[in-house]
């Protein structure tokens, strides 16, 4: 086994600016478009980009979100024998640029692939692995998964992605994984590299998991954290309703994370940090609790009091779900 590994502050901010590639940019956009409602992306089409991996340490690669919505940050841990993916992105285009790219970092290793969690843009390529990997989850998760796909499915074709991009959905078979662990954890060794699983239920949505390097001590946490954005509560009726959060869970999870004291956190969408991004949504979470509480105001106008209140934060439209949620 390896000694620890220091990360110097300095290095986790070069890591934060290959992460934040293309800056700051204006995340989801609310629109009318055909007298409905519809989360746009006004940016690139949502395809992971596999060409420039950076190893956070030795042997553990982040292909960085570069903030393009709906491109979420993918880990490749290589091990010995073993090769684990965190994520692989929505569509098959997205999953094959991932599986090219793990097979040139870690040639001749066993492919496993796992996903923070069944939102499409993390996991809705897995078929691509099928034949030549094995897929991992937790078993609440598969069953969401597998209840939910075809919701999940017609909800981004037709509410949050635009006409333009829908093709990324063309031909998607939800995919189940080959194994799955039951209860809060479990831990894999990829051959001289231990990998531990950590899940709480239903947070973000049925069946979240962390992937925790306690080695190195870097963290990759799927939606359960977000970095210099909104988070994600994806409360989209008919699509995802409240059964399927939980933000006291949430919390929970978020607290065990920093409780974990991780070196370096990769959260689901945004740049690389620390300690500060769980502290921060926690942060989030009690503000609007008390706002909630507290005021008769009209979601709009909490709207307006909280967008104020974190004025460098992307992706206010998750603002409202969460206010709709908590009242």
């Amino acid at each position: 086994m390896q000694d620890n590994i220091e990360i110097p502050r300095r290095d986790l901010l070069k890591l934060a600016v290959l992460a934040g590639v293309a800056g700051t940019l204006p995340g989801i956009t609310r629109a009318q478009e055909e007298g409905s409602e519809r989360l746009l992306t006004d940016r690139p089409l949502p395809t992971v980009d596999a060409r420039f991996p950076a190893e956070m340490a030795p042997g553990v690669f982040i292909l960085p979100d570069k903030r393009i919505p709906l491109v979420p940050n993918i880990g490749i841990i290589v091990g010995t024998d073993s090769v684990l993916v965190v994520d692989c992105g929505l569509g098959i285009d997205s999953a094959e640029n991932v599986l090219n790219v793990t097979r040139e970092l870690a040639p001749g290793r066993q492919i496993i692939l796992t996903v923070t969690h069944a939102h499409p843009e993390h996991g809705f390529g897995a078929q691509v692995f099928r034949d030549e990997a094995h897929i991992f989850y937790n078993s609440l998760q598969r069953d969401y998964l597998m209840r939910s796909a075809q919701t999940l499915l017609a909800g981004f074709r037709e509410g949050v992605l635009p006409p333009a991009h829908v093709h990324l959905l063309d031909g998607i078979e939800p995919t189940p994984p080959h194994k799955t662990y039951d209860g809060a954890g479990a831990t894999i060794d990829l051959g001289g590299r231990e990998v531990q699983f950590r899940t709480w239920g239903t947070a973000h949505s049925p069946g979240d998991q962390v992937v925790y390097l306690a080695q190195e001590g870097i963290l990759f946490a799927g939606d359960l954290l977000e970095e210099r954005m909104f988070p994600i509560v994806p409360n989209f009726p008919p699509m995802i309703g409240e059964e399927d959060i939980d933000l006291t869970q949430w919390e929970v999870a978020l607290n065990d994370i920093m409780e974990l004291q991780p070196q370096l956190i990769v959260p689901g969408h945004g740049n690389l940090g620390g300690a500060e991004i769980p502290a921060d949504i926690l942060g989030y979470f009690r503000t609007v609790r008390e706002l909630t509480k507290e005021a008769s105001e009209p979601v709009a106008r909490l709207e307006t009091s909280i967008r104020k209140s974190y004025p460098t934060w992307e992706n206010p439209e998750f603002i409202q779900p969460l206010l709709t949620y908590l009242r």
